[in-house]
């Protein structure tokens, strides 16, 4: 392993923290964000999550896939929320 794979995955961990209040804010139903940015931000972590894969940083992969699975349930109750607003 090496040093690269801790440092990414330290720091998309830290995103995962920071992320966290907005994924409860739109759960709840208090906000939605830009459908274009969620999705495309979701889109790009699985990207990165691949790349991770083709290098043998494992937990770079798994950091990066759990990031966008949290910006995709923010893309997703942010549909839902759009919808229920209109």
């Amino acid at each position: 392993m090496i040093w690269q794979d801790y440092a990414v995955t330290i720091i998309v961990y830290i995103f995962v923290i920071v992320t966290i209040p907005q994924l409860i804010d739109v759960i709840k139903g208090k906000t939605s964000l830009n459908l274009i940015t969620a999705g495309a931000t979701a889109l790009g972590n699985y990207c990165l999550g691949y790349i991770f894969l083709t290098l043998d940083l494992w937990l770079s992969v798994s950091s990066a896939c759990i990031i966008a699975s949290i910006w995709l349930l923010i893309f997703i109750f942010s549909i839902r929320n759009k919808n229920k607003g209109s």
